[in-house]
């Protein structure tokens, strides 16, 4: 089961063959993209999925293949709003931006210059012991995930534990409230010394809320969806748009992909905006939405004549941030981390499809993109396949990993 919808849209359509960049696709090649990328659906390792290939700005394929609710029989479409998790931060990350440019923070900053209740943090070090941090964290070290923090979600570690009773993401919650549930608790690393997933970014919003004197979520709406024609994104879905919603889909313990629903099941799914709005997962998306952000990007901050932020902005963001030696634990060897964006290193030692320089992030729930600046090429995949903490070895990254695959298989030099 097959689903093709040619939009009109800024992305519009250009003959593969006059497409000039470094590598090129042609109809056979993406073709054999969707052929692999509807692989997955057939051998049940995603419930559904879209795959969006932009080139030099023009839209080389969009396809959408499989079930949007399995239990419905609904079909994935390539306008599915899904939740795209974690790729929400580099939104977070512009936001901090805008209000960088604007003189209100700057990299070397102590976060608690503008997050005061952060002050004095200590580390728990191996051994379990509270020891004094050998610096307190910086705003740079906060958007580089080198701050110190965790999540709590993807290790075991005494602080993770800490973590995960205290649950400081808790949507029923609020940013002040993540705030002064963190002031208690010890850093997993001392700063500057690891790269740790974390609530960075979500820490990240409660400044963006600070300095702008509007709420978090507000921000997002005003100053970056609305500006960029984002019309399908937002921090629940609402209106005629739920009739495009796509639930996410998870393994039972027999290994079948089913909705994996919250308290309340479909109707409860994404009907209100959380309390706390999380700035590092909480955005519902389209592939077609999602691209419009990461073209805006490429663009140098600017897209359809409207500019959120200067080129040096958007170079800064996917320059490594992290010190000497530090790499992202969570990718290939060598990949770095700028401001809330990972950054490829060479694919000889990371083993992963991108050229270096490639910059990119992905979404728990299946979700992915990435920014090729070698082959001008942008990538989003709205994969119905979530992750499950402790139950599933590769979840959403067996999605990510075969567009990759495809994708630099097809393209030709």
């Amino acid at each position: 089961m097959r689903m093709r919808h040619l939009l009109v849209a800024t992305l519009a359509l250009l003959p593969l063959s006059v497409i000039a960049a470094p590598g090129h696709f042609t109809a056979a090649g993406v073709a054999d993209i969707n052929r692999q990328m509807h692989a997955l659906v057939d051998h049940k390792e995603a419930a559904g999925i879209v795959t969006l290939i932009v080139q030099d700005g023009k839209r080389v394929d969009l396809d959408a293949y499989g079930y949007a609710d399995t239990q419905l029989k609904k079909p994935m479409r390539v306008d599915s709003v899904m939740l795209v998790a974690s790729m929400t931060k580099p939104l977070t990350g512009v936001a901090m931006m805008m209000l960088h440019e604007q003189g209100k923070w700057s990299l070397d900053d102590l976060v608690a210059k503008y997050v005061p209740q952060l002050k004095d943090l200590k580390v728990m070090d191996a051994s379990g012991k509270i020891v004094p941090a050998v610096h307190q964290p910086t705003m740079r070290e906060l958007m580089s995930h080198s701050a110190g923090f965790t999540y709590g979600s993807f290790g075991n570690s005494a602080v993770d534990k800490l973590y995960q009773a205290a649950n400081p993401t808790d949507p029923n919650s609020s940013l002040p409230g993540m705030i002064g549930k963190l002031s208690q608790l010890p850093l997993k690393n001392q700063p500057g010394s690891a790269w740790e997933y974390s609530v960075s970014v979500d820490i990240q919003g409660y400044i963006v809320e600070k300095l702008s004197g509007m709420p978090y979520d507000v921000f997002i709406r005003k100053k970056i969806l609305k500006p960029l024609k984002m019309k399908d994104s937002d921090f629940a879905v609402f209106g005629k748009a739920r009739d495009r919603l796509a639930v996410p889909h998870a393994p039972n313990q027999a290994g079948e992909l089913v909705p994996y629903l919250p308290e309340g099941g479909r109707d409860a799914l994404a009907r209100e905006v959380p309390r706390l709005p999380s700035p590092g997962g909480a955005l519902y998306s389209t592939a077609l939405d999602y691209a419009r952000f990461c073209q805006m990007i490429v663009n140098g901050g600017q897209l359809d004549g409207v500019r959120l932020l200067k080129p040096a902005t958007v170079k800064l963001m996917h320059e490594n941030a992290l010190p000497p030696g530090v790499t992202v634990n969570l990718a290939g060897p060598g990949t770095t981390f700028g401001l809330d964006f990972a950054i490829a290193g060479d694919p000889a030692s990371t083993q992963e499809p991108w050229p270096a320089g490639t910059y990119y992030w992905s979404g728990v729930l299946g979700t992915y993109f990435w920014i090729d600046p070698v082959n001008h090429l942008i990538v989003v995949g709205m994969i119905s396949r979530a992750w499950v903490p402790g139950t599933d070895a590769a979840g959403s990254l067996v999605a990510r990993n075969a567009g990759g695959k495809a994708i630099y298989g097809a393209i030709r030099h």
